[in-house]
């Protein structure tokens, strides 16, 4: 049987607690998950890895984020117990424990490469196109004005979902802004988020910058509490937990609804295209697909 390791700041880790995801389709176990507790991710966090990513340029960050990209759709990666994984083992393994179809996978998988190899214009965006050197000293100018780069945490916490391989695309810039990241992936969606970390560290990615721990509520909790910043995927309880707190953005639940005003009801044959498509894309897993009309 497959068997997932956890990852503790690079170094891999296995448990003696191994819960198993099966397949939805036959419900026999498709792997076994090394599981950590929350009292080893505090110890763990209590030491930062940041100066591991800070010894590298943004430059170069970029060219390992390109090739980590290539990496990701072609090469066969690493998994535990000396396993590789193969891009068709992947795609497989993550179809067959979440139920997403193949066609969908490929799909996500386009998209997480597609931020890979525009990680630059990504940046740009999020810096309002600063000067990677600027990132690199900590200080400089922009248009004649003094500048200043601060990261506010040492590590970005993630508390992932299983619904969709593609919002694993929201931490990874996080990389060559050099602030490690500290992953809790979705029970039935490990796959996605471990293969990113594995494909970065093989495309010559500091293995520090990488934690991933598959937990519990209490481990989920105690991501979020030793992190500096940090994001969640959740229901409503999640939401409310954390909706005043600013060092935690919280995503979901979607609840998105298409609105037909009196004005255009009887014409709702002309947007049938538009309401299917706004339920089902993605195989209506992401938060933002339509919940009513």
């Amino acid at each position: 049987m497959i068997h997932l390791p956890a990852l503790r700041q690079g170094r891999v880790y296995d448990s003696l607690e191994r819960p198993r995801i099966a397949s939805v389709r036959s419900g026999e176990p498709i792997a076994e998950v090394s599981q950590v507790n929350a009292g080893i991710i505090r110890r763990d966090l209590r030491r930062s890895t940041a100066e591991a990513l800070r010894a590298l340029p943004v430059r170069r960050l970029l060219e390992i984020s390109r090739e980590a990209g290539r990496r990701f759709m072609e090469a066969d990666l690493p998994l535990g117990d000396g396993a590789r994984q193969s891009p068709a083992d992947y795609a497989e393994q993550l179809s067959a424990t979440s139920g997403l179809p193949l066609t969908l996978v490929r799909r996500n998988m386009a998209k997480i490469a597609q931020v890979f190899a525009e990680m630059p214009t990504i940046l740009r965006g999020l810096t309002r196109g600063l000067d990677w050197e600027v990132l690199d000293r900590g200080a400089g100018e922009q248009a004649g004005v003094p500048v200043s780069f601060y990261p506010v945490t040492e590590a970005l916490g993630v508390v992932l979902p299983s619904n969709s391989p593609g919002v694993n695309s929201l931490w990874m810039p996080a990389i060559p802004l050099k602030v490690p990241v500290v992953l809790k992936p979705g029970r039935e969606e490990p796959w996605t988020p471990f293969r990113i970390a594995q494909a970065f560290i093989a495309a010559g990615c500091p293995p520090e910058a990488f934690s991933f721990y598959p937990t519990d509520h209490e481990g989920s909790a105690a991501v979020l509490e030793s992190c500096g910043r940090a994001l969640i995927f959740g229901d409503v309880s999640t939401v409310e937990r954390y909706a005043g707190n600013p060092a935690v953005q919280v995503h979901g639940p979607g609840w998105s609804k298409i609105l037909l005003g009196e004005d255009m009801v009887e014409r709702w044959p002309d947007f049938v295209d538009l309401m299917a498509a706004s339920i089902a894309e993605n195989g209506g897993r992401s938060c933002i697909n339509a919940s009513a009309i």
